[in-house]
Parts: C-alpha cells; structure tokens; sequence
C-alpha cells in the first residue's frame, strides 16, 4: 500500500512522507526547497520530491493521510462569509485579506480540498496529536510503550498522554488550550526579548546561566494537578488567536521585559530559569503518571516541547522510566509522519520501527561533479576522503560535510554538517564568529561513536538524534569545555556503528588522530536559513560563511588561507 502523509500546522512548517508497505521510502519539510525556515502552507515540492524519489504518480496513491486538519471549522466559517463555492472561485484567488498565517492555512485547505475532489475517498484526516503520538511510537524500538505529547497547540490539544501497544494506540487524556505549555514558553521568549522562530530554546538555553530565584510566581502561574493533568494560571497570560500573551501581573511581580538585542541580565536568566525547572517539574509530572497508569517500562516522547533537550535529559535522569524515546522529527513537521504511519497500522501495515532520518534528496558523486563544473569549480579527489577530513578537523578546521540523503527533522546528524574539534576552543571561537553567529549560551552538540559514550558521559543510554543532553564525567570536563554547559552537561548524539553515512568511520578517525572519538556537529546551514539541501544550498553556505573545508560525496573544496595581515 502506497501512502502519502501531509503534516506541518498549515501556516508553518508543512512537509510530506511517502510510506509504502510499511516502510518509509522519503521524507522532506517543504522548508528545504523554498529555503524559507518554517515554510508553510501546503507542500507542493516536498510531495513532488517523495513521489519522485519512489517513481510512483499522484494516481498511483492508495491513500492520502492529512495531519492536523484543523481548517475544518475554518472551512464552515468560509462557507458561511462568502458562499459554498468560495475555495473553487475566482474570489479566493484575488483575496488577499488574510494576514500571512492565515493566507497560507486557507490555501493548504484549499489544496486539501482540491485533493478531496480530485480521489476524496482515498483522504483520511487524522487529529494532530494522534500524528505526534504515532510517529513517536511506531518509529521507535519498542512494542509497547507510554506516549506523551507536549506542545504549543494543535486544533485545540496542548498535550496528550496515552499508551502504544501491537493493537494500537489508545490516548488517556487531551490537556486543551488555553493550558499550553509550548505557548506559555513562547510567550516568556517574547517577554526576553527573543521574538523569531524557535526562540523557546533561547529560554532552555540561558536557563542555564540563572538561578530558579522566581519559583513562587511560575509555581502559581503553572501548577500540576492529580491524575497527571496541569493547569495554567489565567491571571498571568492571555491567548488570542493560538497566541499567548503575559498579563500585566506577570511583569508587575517580574519586572519590564527585556528589549530584543539588549544584554542578557542576570534578572532575565533567572527568570528562564524558574520556567524551565517548572517546566521540568510538570513534566516529569505527568510522566509519573502515566507510568503508574501504564506500568510500562518505556516512554515515548514527541511534540515541540519534546525538542527542549535539556528537559529531556532531566526525564531520562529523574523520570520513572528505564528507556525513553525522542525521534528525529517530534515537531509539527513529523505529523506527516504520524499520519502516514497511523494509517498504516489501522491498514494492517507492517511497523516500519526505523532509526534513520536520511529520507530527503541526495545527489551521486557524478552528479555534485557536474554541479561543481557548471560553475566553474574543480574539487580535490582525495584517496581517503575521511581520513583527509579527520585530519583538517584536527589542525583546527571548521568542515563541511555533504553525504547521501538529506536528515528529515531539525537535526543535522551527519549528513548535512559542520564538524570541528570540541576539545579546541579556538577552532569553536571561529565557528561562533565566522559561521553560526550566536550568544555564548546557546550550545552546540557533540557527536560520540556510540561504543565511547561511558567514557565521556555518566548516561550511557543511546540518543542518536541528539534530543537530550547528560552530565559529562568530570575526569573529561576539561577535554570538551568548548560545548560543555554551565552546569557541566553538554548536548549529545550517539552515533551507532551503522550510522547510514561516514559518521562512525570519521570519529573513529579522529579517535586514531587526536586520542579522542569526538566531533562537534552544527547543522549546514548559515543563521536564518534551513538545512541545506542540494549542492548548490551547500556552496551557498560554504562561499557566504568562514568555512575552511567542504567535503560533497567524497570530493573536497578548500579556501585559499587568508593573507598576513601587516
């Protein structure tokens, strides 16, 4: 059975997957062709990459799942304003009314309905967070498992607790907005001045720099509630439109907000920090919980809350559970997934139990040879293309690496990467300065063979898609100080011997070299824009950022060293 799943929230990171007997055959954000970060709307390129990639046509679809449809109502509302044939008629073309978000949630709809139209029988919607919920479960090892879902908003869901198991999965309890606490640490992002995309992790990040000095006020805005529930304080925050915003009485008890740009003070570090170990508290919670509901030894975790890794690394330190699972997509881009996969199961599809985010575009070494030709570039072909990385990343080189498909999920795992020696502080400094731009507290993660992580790490349990973080033994502190926390933790990917790339082979090449199986991974990619994709996104980052080397499928690009200054 052929399968297509649409997921993302409508208005922003939208992407598609194609699962066909059960197993995943591609995957990409719609983020990754437009080269806008968190490109929403309805995926048109990410759905033609995976019908590509398969050989399959649209007709060939036996079914389309569609994550998160929560337009419906939307849908009714449009009806009622401007009549039944709205979508189909000229009107809707020329109607530019609608503020950005909303323009590109009612064109996913509109797409969603062309589809209906076009082979309805074959769409099946399926509600946000079962999406999250089933890509958490189905992609990970276990056969049954508690699930747990925490984001910001989806229809109306803020979280959702529940169990999986070989008949499925059953969802316990759904919390609905306004008790969000993605939104709730969006809006205390936008009170520090961080107001982009992704700028809860700015909250997790400098959250490590504070003390919890305020946990009175953030225990009385966010408090538990038996039975795993929680609930969140009216008086302190509104929500209009899916958006949280703080009432006076948050800043009247905490101060003015901090305006964007300005230092980050101590004041504003604390308070991230009172945030995020209620934030943990909760969590672990609701965790508790579902583990006595459950009485199972596994959790699942999934939802954009799911990606604070520090919070993950408190779950798996002081949580009831002995393994726990974070996939490589547990944002709102993975609902594809989710869909897709849920489908399958209902279908009687084998479990598709995959460990591998390669599922986007990747490009033949005759085929980046022709790329680097067309404009003009003859790259080295050397005998050992990672050997001769491994040794560039030695002397202090900042590395890209561009190898087989591209990682589906937030995370540069090693095929779309920058590498550099975690234990050499000035090779970091550059990497900061030259190429991703950004303050001192947000941290970059490290990359460890999977067979060294008990000599670096008092956790040895695997996470290969770099989802928590753990404490670093102390006898190692000063060897990875560069990517090492305040709190003497640092963020990590483990990287098994079957890694579907080079990863592995390179560490075990730096360990030859330097004594120590280590990397330093950053995405490839320059501040602002997504992952880089093709060859072309790659040179873009290497010629427009300080980058020493760039390796594609074996073949090596380097800069000319800077001239002496006098």
């Amino acid at each position: 059975m052929k399968i297509l799943g649409i997921g993302g929230q409508g208005y922003r990171d939208s992407g598609a997957v194609l699962l066909i007997d059960g197993q995943l055959v591609a995957a990409a954000s719609e983020e990754r062709f437009t080269r806008f970060k968190h490109e929403g709307g309805f995926p048109r390129a990410a759905i033609d990459f995976c019908l590509r990639e398969a050989g399959v046509k649209a007709g060939d679809l036996d079914r389309i799942a569609v994550a998160n449809n929560p337009w419906l109502k939307l849908r009714e509302r449009l009806e009622e304003w401007y009549g039944a044939d709205f979508l189909s008629s000229g009107r809707f073309k020329a109607f530019h009314i609608f503020h950005d978000e909303m323009h590109a949630a009612v064109r996913y709809l509109a797409e969603v309905d062309r589809l209906r139209g076009a082979g309805g029988e074959r769409i099946r919607v399926v509600r946000h967070h079962l999406c999250h919920l089933a890509e958490a479960f189905y992609l990970s090892p276990f056969e049954e498992a508690a699930l747990l879902t925490i984001d910001g908003r989806g229809e109306l869901s803020a979280s959702s607790q529940g169990a999986g198991r070989p008949g499925g999965i059953e969802i316990y309890s759904v919390a609905e907005m306004p008790n969000s606490l993605g939104l709730l640490c969006a809006s205390v992002a936008d009170f520090l001045g961080f107001r982009e995309e992704d700028d809860e992790f700015r909250i997790m990040s400098i959250s490590s720099l504070g003390e919890p000095r305020y946990l009175e006020t953030f225990r009385r805005i966010l408090r538990p509630l038996p039975d795993g529930a929680y609930a969140l304080n009216p008086e302190y925050f509104d929500t209009f439109e899916g958006r949280a915003f703080l009432s006076e009485r948050f800043s009247t008890e905490l101060g003015a907000g901090r305006e964007p740009g300005s230092e980050v003070e101590e004041r504003h570090a604390d308070i991230a920090a009172s945030l995020q170990f209620v934030l943990e508290e909760v969590v672990l919670h609701m965790a508790r919980h579902l583990h006595d509901r459950t009485g199972l030894s596994n959790l699942c975790l999934s939802g954009g809350v799911a990606q604070n890794w520090v919070l993950g690394g408190r779950i798996r330190a002081d949580g009831p559970f002995a393994r726990v699972h974070t996939g490589f997509a547990p944002g709102d881009e993975g609902t594809a997934l989710g869909a897709a996969l849920h489908l399958a199961a209902r279908e009687g599809e084998p479990a598709c139990r995959t460990a591998r985010s390669d599922l986007g575009p990747a490009f033949t070494r005759a085929q980046v040879s022709a790329e680097l030709l067309r404009v003009g570039l003859v790259p080295a072909v050397p005998q050992d293309a990672v050997a001769d990385a491994a040794a560039r990343i030695a002397a202090g080189r900042l590395v890209g690496w561009f190898e087989g498909r591209a990682e589906f999920g937030p995370r540069a795992l090693g095929q779309r990467s920058i590498f550099c020696d975690p234990k050499n502080p000035e090779a970091k400094e550059r990497l900061v300065t030259r190429v991703k731009p950004r303050a001192r507290y947000h941290p970059f993660g490290v990359a460890v063979a999977a067979g060294d992580l008990a000599r670096y790490f008092t956790d040895s349990r695997p996470d290969p898609f770099m989802t928590s973080h753990r404490a670093v033994r102390p006898e190692v502190r000063t060897i990875l100080a560069p990517v090492l926390h305040t709190d003497g933790t640092a963020r990590v990917q483990t990287v098994p011997s079957d890694h579907p790339g080079s990863l592995h082979r390179l560490l075990r090449a730096m360990g030859d070299r330097t004594g120590h199986p280590v990397l330093l991974n950053t995405s490839l990619n320059i501040p602002g824009k997504p992952l880089a994709t093709t060859v072309r996104d790659a040179l873009g980052t290497f010629f427009t950022s300080g980058l020493d080397d760039l390796f594609l499928e074996g073949l090596g690009l380097v800069k000319a060293p800077e001239e002496p200054r006098t």
